[in-house]
């Protein structure tokens, strides 16, 4: 039966499976057998990693209560009482991502589990997750010796990240309903050309009627169907949105937002010349391995394939010209300001001597000019940002339409809030630590020991976390990790007072209950500013600061700062977190009429 292939359907945001491999490192040296796939699961329900859906009632007030610990015993508990079907397959789907990208070898056939070298180095807290992702995605193919599913027997033979560089590069980049289309459905790389022609021809039909014709009709060619399951027509679209986060997360590919939520990918321009040597090399085909160790030690290799332009200077030295070409037009685009502030750097950068470097000196070198590009980005953007009222007004726009902000991803969410703080205007730095494409765009979210977004000011330091969270789940996964967050920020940063603030659409009354509790009580032993904020809330703070622009007055980082005192000082006044977070708005009215 024709199958479509897939990365993973389980973890939908690639920076959790670091979380994973810690739990499955639990079991390293033990065979994967069918108790242990379950053990797997029932250790991912301990670590509050999985939540099942059928919560037993004796045990619904500890998996409430984010600060206690669930016993193996309990977890295990709460995994029989789920009734599946097959229990241990609910660890091989957790695992199976896993296996895939080389980061683990977990299979019953296998022996042992084994935590690779890549996927130690995955858990290393100063790796550089979109490199490693890279280097999977680069190797991972179908068939594979770990896997039986998509063999050559039923047509299998594809490197899908190389396959889909091809495609991308014949149709000038694919909508997001032609990638989920033509991308999980395409599994043989000598269908490439066909391919691209079925996205041409989809092209040119007119109307959403010809084309969903085109679209089931392609769809049941595919299946060998006559008529199409709801599963069927909605897993193209699941694994074609999963896969293109993988994607996206190399920053080999560009993903822009177009209208009604819809994206489109396309390659990364900045990336122009390692893609045309990646695709002079490689034309999508699988590798032939004689057994399975051969392909995890493929797999687990970091070092392996050697890339075209680490194996040859010459080939180093087509991207650092291109390279140069392309900081060379984004210097070009900073106001003459901002290029005094960057020029020595700049000319230095640009007029580098590079005839006698050696392959690790132009790796070097490379990196040197992605790191300063992204940083002349980020100055131009910061700039024009400064005080622009327009672009406060878009965001509020967006913020207060549901519409709108349903289309928003919780990466997104928090970039925004961080372009907010900037518009201020008032701070020293603001730093946020997701994860960024080459042009400075968000991609990914912060490694989980980073908070979301960090705020220096002259009289205090603050961390600002965001969520689009609104479920229990918020309390989870918000609550403590929070605190835990400040409390690191405020070690490192003991010289000024330090802040939280912590926004979402609607922040759960538990997880203010925490917050609350830090800040009158304390979190490992000392009390916490945390600030909980709606962000209708946050609005009219934003609008407050507009409106104060407008009418001559002063806002600086003093007024943030004495907002935030009030809000804190306010918390030991009340006997309940409801209450306190309840009178948030009368605080900020408050606020705002002594500003008056």
């Amino acid at each position: 039966m024709p199958k479509l292939w897939s990365i993973s359907t389980t973890v939908r945001n690639p920076a959790r499976l670091s979380d994973f491999l810690r739990v499955l490192k639990q079991l390293e040296g033990t065979n994967f057998s069918r108790e242990e796939q379950k053990k797997y699961q029932i250790l991912l329900i301990k670590e509050r990693l999985y939540k099942p859906t059928n919560i037993p009632q004796k045990h619904r007030d500890l998996f409430a209560d984010v600060t206690r610990e669930i016993s193996y015993d309990i977890a295990r508990d709460v995994f029989i009482h789920q009734g599946y079907v097959d229990p241990a397959m609910r660890g091989r789907q957790s695992v199976n991502p896993l296996n895939k990208l080389g980061f683990s070898v977990a299979k019953e056939s296998l022996g042992a589990v084994k935590i690779t070298n890549l996927g130690n180095l995955f858990l290393a807290s100063d790796s550089d997750i979109s490199y490693i992702i890279f280097k999977s995605l680069l190797k991972l193919q179908f068939p594979n010796p770990m896997s039986s599913q998509f063999s050559r027997y039923i047509g299998f033979n594809i490197r899908p990240f190389i396959t889909l560089m091809h495609l991308m590069k014949r149709t000038n980049g694919l909508s997001q309903t032609e990638f989920s289309l033509f991308g999980p459905t395409l599994i043989n790389f000598q269908d490439i050309a066909q391919y691209s022609k079925y996205v041409l021809k989809r092209r040119t039909l007119r109307g959403s009627g010809e084309k969903e014709a085109f679209d089931s009709e392609f769809l049941m060619n595919f299946y060998k169907t006559e008529s199409l399951t709801d599963t069927q027509r909605s897993n193209p679209f699941e694994y074609g949105d999963n896969s293109m986060r993988y994607f996206r997360l190399t920053r080999y590919f560009k993903v822009t937002k177009e209208t009604l939520g819809h994206w489109r990918i396309s390659l990364e321009p900045s990336r122009r010349s390692e893609i045309e040597q990646l695709l002079e090399v490689y034309d999508g085909s699988a590798v032939e391995f004689k057994n399975v160790d051969g392909y995890v030690d493929y797999m687990s290799d970091i070092e392996s394939p050697e890339l075209p332009w680490e194996r040859y200077t010459e080939k180093s030295k087509e991207v650092i010209a291109s390279l140069i070409d392309i900081v060379k037009g984004n210097y070009s685009e900073l106001v003459s300001s901002l290029q005094q502030e960057v020029s020595e750097k700049y000319h230095t950068l640009v007029n580098q001597e590079i005839t006698g470097f050696n392959s690790e000196q132009a790796a070097t070198f490379i990196e040197e000019l992605r790191s300063f590009r992204r940083e002349i980005i980020d100055l131009n953007r910061s700039q024009k940002l400064k005080r622009n009222l327009q672009e406060l007004r878009n965001i509020i726009a967006i913020f207060r339409d549901r519409s709108q902000m349903r289309n928003v991803e919780p990466v997104e969410f928090e970039y925004m809030i961080s372009q907010c703080l900037k518009i201020l205007n008032d701070e020293i730095e603001i730093i946020p630590n997701c994860i960024v494409d080459d042009e400075g765009n968000p991609i990914g979210f912060a490694p989980g020991n980073k908070p979301d977004i960090e705020g220096y000011y002259e009289s205090f330091n603050s961390i600002f976390e965001a969520t689009l969270d609104i479920s229990r789940n918020q309390v989870y996964r918000e609550s403590m990790p929070v605190m835990r967050h400040l409390r690191d920020f405020e070690i490192l940063n003991p010289d000024k007072p330090s802040f939280c603030v912590f926004i979402s659409p609607r922040a759960h009354r538990d997880t203010v209950n925490y917050f609350w509790y830090s800040v009158k009580s304390g979190f490992e032993g000392k009390r916490q500013n945390i600030i909980a904020l709606d962000l209708n809330h946050f609005i009219e703070i934003l609008e407050f600061f507009i409106e104060a622009l407008e009418s001559g007055r002063q806002f600086t980082h003093h007024d943030l700062r004495t907002l935030f005192e009030s809000i804190i000082a306010n918390a030991t006044n009340n006997k309940s977190s409801t209450n306190w977070f309840g009178m948030t708005s009368e605080f900020i009215e408050e606020w705002k009429s002594s500003k008056e």
